[in-house]
């Protein structure tokens, strides 16, 4: 490879480092003019601004938080519901999300029954909730080092008591190293599903069959969370 070549990717890679420094800055800018009209009650302009983020493809648990929060106060509750299940897939365990969440679903009209959850699947959702995909991925790459490198020293050692030692190390980091895969993949499903959706007309008339000659079975409103199982 010749110098002009290594000059010319070295070029465009300034230029994406550059590119992508500039963006960062511009939407640190635009979240802070934000926060500063959201503090200053200016809900409608901080919701501008907070969506004009998401529209450029900006995307964390605390803008979608901060957006639902401001949609609260603006009093549109389905937006406000929305972002913050939004904001609760990238950060699941967050109380204040949790704690909103919870607040703003009082105010909706809907008192719908919900099936019971399987105590088992509770119990694992909130095993893998505790982290967010990247961080269990990061898990599974450490208990991988540590399980080749415990694999390393059982080879070369040459007692056998502490062969079995890390033997038995060895297999408790690959069991955790499956375990972190698994609810790396879980957690990323969950914040990328599309089986959910929140009901943000006023109000919706349920029919009977996916047809408009279908016989009203009765009205949802704004705020609903549902799950789609099917589609005709």
């Amino acid at each position: 490879m010749n110098m002009k070549v290594v000059l010319k990717y070295f070029l465009v890679f300034s230029c994406f480092i550059l590119t992508y420094s500039a963006y960062g800055e511009d939407a640190n800018k635009i979240f802070q003019q934000a926060n500063e009209a959201y503090m200053k009650k200016d809900y409608s302009t901080a919701i501008e601004l907070y969506e004009t983020m998401v529209q450029e493809g900006s995307k964390s648990a605390n803008l979608f938080y901060n957006l639902g929060n401001a949609y609260f106060k603006n009093e549109h509750l389905a937006q406000s519901i929305l972002y913050y299940e939004r904001a609760l897939r990238l950060s699941p365990n967050n109380k204040d999300i949790i704690h909103n969440i919870a607040f703003a679903n009082q105010k909706i009209i809907d008192d719908m029954e919900t099936m019971p959850e399987l105590i088992i699947y509770k119990w694992i959702r909130n095993f893998y909730s505790l982290f967010s995909s990247n961080t269990w991925a990061v898990i599974a790459c450490v208990c991988c080092i540590a399980m080749f490198i415990a694999v390393g020293f059982m080879i070369v050692s040459r007692m056998h008591k502490r062969r079995v030692y890390l033997f038995f190390i060895s297999l408790i980091c690959f069991v955790l190293l499956i375990i972190s895969i698994a609810f790396s993949i879980m957690q990323y499903q969950q914040s990328n599903r599309s089986d959910e959706a929140i009901i943000t007309q006023a109000s919706v008339v349920v029919k009977s069959m996916p047809d408009q000659s279908g016989t009203d079975l009765f009205t949802v409103h704004e705020g609903l969370k549902v799950k789609i199982t099917d589609k005709v």
